[in-house]
This record gives C-alpha cells, structure tokens and sequence, in this order.
C-alpha cells in the first residue's frame, strides 16, 4: 500500500501488487493548463517542494 499525505493528513493512497525491488519514480507535478479556463503560462514556470519525505513501513 502507498499512502500520500498532505500537510500531515493523509489524502489518499494505492493498493497494488508486485512493488516489491521494482524502481519508482516521483513526479511532483501541479500543472493545470487549460483547466482554469485560460491557455497557461506562456514561459517557464517553477514549482519548489520542501521538506518531501519519502519512506518505507516495516509492517
């Protein structure tokens, strides 16, 4: 099970199989072109995380 948390509260996760010894990769990626009903920024733009963590659960 992955679980993703937001601020400390948990917002969601995925239940899968065979994560076990496979690579993973994150994307932290906020873009939403289009979706607020105006084309997007026409240059580049930039999105910093801080204090990401990311581990595992022994149980």
């Amino acid at each position: 099970m992955i679980h993703y948390y937001l601020d400390g509260s948990w917002v969601g996760g995925h239940r899968g199989a065979n994560f076990v010894g496979q690579p993973m990769w994150i994307i932290i990626n906020l873009q939403m072109e289009g979706s607020s009903g105006s084309p997007g920024p026409t240059s580049d733009t930039y999105y910093r995380a801080r204090n990401l963590y990311v581990g595992r659960s022994r149980t």
